[in-house]
């Protein structure tokens, strides 16, 4: 929950501050992020150059930075460089908990000063840093530097505490941009995958909102007339079809979350003169991007090769009769339709289909037939 850092800030800051707490806020949805944020943090404390920066412990990098008051060319020899590792207050600060805002001097004693760093301090007219870790983990630190020049002098006491009074702001912003950060990363990450599998799929969220399509579903939804996407919701030309993808896709998204047992189903899309379209819908597992969601999967059956009773008989040990009756299912064939094409009763196709429930742990056609399909469909 954010803040409410209007509030806050007009009884404890001045006009100055309350702008950089807003610029800070800002960062979270700018593209440029809180470079804004850091040029008025340096111009408000007379400092050279600010930098908010997030620091990998092993081996000893940047991964990431945001920087004011520096040349492109200083930034891209110091990243190159990799200079943080000559940078004894940065490496020092990198490895300390989170708290509040120190200065560069008070900490002296504790580092081991060469020469070669007195030389470079000297030659960049710096005497003094204000540093504070806004952030860390076992891996990596977030830290916000100010570096100040010789001529502006030294960071009073004073100065440190009235930084401090901006710290929880700082930290909330930082760890609310990591989460929609690494939101963004998951979802970039969950699209590259849907994007490599073979099939035309479909993501959706826990509220069954297609968050995203593969380039071959997208390809397939305009050439297809039997279903769309439209106000983000898969939509199915038939309303009977319709209807059982709404109580489906609610059930899915429900086992997604833990919430029923109810797995996987198939739907078929009945088409004159060819075979049935198939319409997988399987439970995606709770992320960091939802908490469920459900994949679809459109199989045209005229592209690819189903499944066959030998192939299907051999993977779930099934008898010659049940594997037929398989692959039948898949096919888009009812049990009664089965039952005509075989010349069996609809009572001994029921009891084969009984036996392969037992046999392959599913206790319905819709879960069975997606199981088939997912194993053995290439």
């Amino acid at each position: 929950m954010f803040l409410d850092h209007n509030a806050a800030t007009t009884s404890i800051f001045s006009q100055q501050d309350t702008q950089m707490v807003h610029a800070l806020y800002a960062g979270l949805t700018d593209r440029a992020g809180f470079h804004r944020f850091l040029d008025l943090l340096l111009t408000t404390n007379n400092a050279c150059a600010a930098e908010l920066v997030v620091v990998r412990k092993q081996p000893l990098q940047i991964d990431h930075l945001w920087y004011a008051g520096l040349s492109d060319e200083f930034i891209d020899w110091y990243t190159q460089t990799n200079m943080i590792k000559q940078d004894l207050v940065s490496r020092y600060a990198t490895f300390q908990p989170p708290g509040v805002f120190h200065s560069a001097l008070s900490i002296l004693d504790e580092l081991d000063v060469t020469e070669d760093y007195k030389r470079w301090q000297k030659d960049q007219n710096m005497i003094d840093s204000a540093w504070l870790v806004v952030h860390c983990t076992d891996t990596h630190t977030t830290l916000l530097t100010m570096q100040r020049t010789v001529e502006q002098g030294a960071y009073q006491p004073k100065e440190l505490a009235r930084l401090n009074q901006l710290v929880p702001f700082i930290r909330q912003a930082i760890l609310l941009y990591q989460q929609i950060d690494y939101r963004a990363i998951a979802k970039k990450t969950l699209a590259s995958v849907i994007n490599a599998i073979p099939q035309a799929t479909l993501v959706l969220n826990e509220q069954a909102v297609v968050i995203h399509a593969n380039p071959l579903a997208e390809k397939f939804l305009l050439e297809a007339s039997l279903l769309s996407v439209r106000n983000k919701r898969l939509m199915f030309q038939q309303r009977d079809i319709q209807e059982a993808y709404v109580r489906s896709a609610v059930q899915v998204i429900r086992a997604s979350m833990g919430q029923d047992e109810y797995d996987s189903d198939t739907l078929f899309l009945k088409r004159v003169g060819r075979p049935p379209l198939i319409v997988i819908i399987r439970p995606m597992e709770s992320t960091d991007l939802s908490k469920g969601g459900a994949l679809v999967t459109i199989v045209e059956p005229a592209k690819r090769k189903l499944p066959d009773a030998a192939t299907i008989g051999q993977y779930f040990a099934l008898s010659p009769a049940e594997a037929d009756l398989c692959e039948d299912l898949v096919a888009g064939l009812s049990l009664k339709n089965i039952s005509m094409k075989s010349g069996k009763t609809e009572a001994t196709v029921r009891s084969y289909l009984k036996n392969v429930f037992i046999k392959t742990n599913h206790t319905r056609q819709g879960a069975l037939i997606s199981s088939i399909l997912c194993t053995l469909l290439h």
